[in-house]
């Protein structure tokens, strides 16, 4: 018996992991994958992660990994409009490939029990009569019993059908692509190029190479590779002919992994942090606008709430309804104005007719760029 069951081994699923453990709770993290694996990410850790992970401990770990320091961004239009500004405390650049892993082996040091390559299939239970994980592996089929579950296990899975989620039945009309290359230096900063219905982003990781990933409305995609034998390659010359400067970078980038990664029915619409007595985490409660470039911290911070939630359910401070109203309420405060703000930037990035008087507007009120970063973000975090 776990005093807890975190369902997917990413950011928000170890740090919720990590938390629990160390405050002495038997801590079961169950991970679909095998580690070390590649995720469409954007792979920028922003300011408040390194506070939340210095929290944890895990910052000099990171350090080992060599991250890239980003301080600036840049973002252009398809016409050859550019805005720059400053961010408001040093970033990060980090590939989730190593992150990822460095982080579940922090979480076994802190004394979680780790099984990745077990795919949960089932869930039954409650807060009342404790829950019971049915796994499935390489090993075959296993159960495990917890009192208590958080499920952070991304953007979209099977268990989101198992557990009858209602964003579901409302289609999404997003594709995201993801590849590393080596190219032109970026030096301290990270890139947005727009193009008609999407966005590509660009910004240094570790050993030498840069991480490009886009998002593209999925009628734009079809459009544009109108049943070409190798749609992705065909989409990649029809964004570059859309944007100067991304075509500029990529025309001399060498790919680095052997095909584009990708990822369909990118979920953007209003999910709950709750699913019965299940706490929702990360991506699987909610998902920000990937330009906003908060991503991965809300994932560690919400894993940490959720953590920070069953914590004082299992010290019998609160009850299993006031856990939930507290951690749903809690997630909401913390989350929700920053994830109606991406959603309308995004709105205004996937319109060039809007974006670029936009630019212009913020290149003669800098003040008002260096506001709107600020407000996609806790710099409370950042600054304590």
């Amino acid at each position: 018996m776990f005093d807890a069951a975190v369902i997917g081994g990413g950011l928000a699923g170890c740090n919720a992991a990590i938390t629990l453990a160390q405050k002495k709770r038997r801590v079961l993290l169950l991970e679909a994958a095998e580690y070390p694996h590649p995720k469409v990410c954007g792979e920028f850790l922003s300011p408040e992660c390194t506070a939340l992970f210095a929290e944890s401990g895990f910052l000099p770990e990171l350090q080992k990994l060599k991250p890239v320091s980003i301080q600036t961004v840049c973002v252009t239009a398809p016409d050859g409009s550019v805005w720059r500004s400053k961010l408001p405390a040093p970033a990060l650049g980090i590939s989730r490939y190593a992150l990822d892993e460095a982080l579940a082996r922090y979480a076994v040091e802190q004394g979680v029990t780790l099984h990745s390559g077990t795919r949960v299939t089932e869930i039954s239970g409650s807060l009342a009569t404790n829950f019971c994980l049915t796994t499935r592996s390489q090993a075959g089929i296993k159960t495990f019993e917890a009192k208590t579950v958080i499920a952070a296990y991304g953007k979209r899975s099977t268990l989101d059908r198992v557990l009858n989620r209602s964003f579901l039945h409302r289609p999404q009309p997003y594709i995201g692509l993801k590849r590393h290359f080596i190219g032109s230096p970026l030096p301290n900063h990270i890139d947005l190029h727009v193009f008609p219905g999407g966005y590509c982003g660009m910004s240094e990781i570790e050993n030498g190479q840069t991480n490009v990933c886009l998002l593209v409305r999925q009628d734009v995609f079809q459009k544009a590779t109108d049943g070409a034998p190798a749609p992705v390659e065909r989409f990649i010359q029809w964004m570059c002919a859309q944007n100067p400067h991304l075509a500029a970078w990529l025309s001399g980038a060498i790919p680095v992994d052997p095909a584009w990664l990708s990822i369909g029915q990118v979920p953007f619409m209003n999910k709950s942090s709750l699913e019965g007595d299940v706490l929702m985490a990360g991506d699987a409660a909610g998902m920000i606008a990937p330009l906003a470039g908060d991503g991965m911290a809300m994932a560690l911070h919400s894993g940490r709430l959720a953590a920070r939630a069953v914590e004082r359910y299992l010290a019998d401070e609160v009850s299993a309804d006031v856990m939930k109203q507290n951690y749903a309420r809690s997630w909401d405060r913390t989350f929700h104005s920053r994830i109606r703000l991406g959603r309308l930037l995004q709105s205004v990035m996937l319109r060039p007719a809007l974006l670029t008087p936009g630019l212009h507007i913020l290149n003669r009120l800098p003040a008002l760029g260096h506001f709107i970063v600020a407000q996609t973000r806790n710099l409370h975090l950042v600054e304590r």
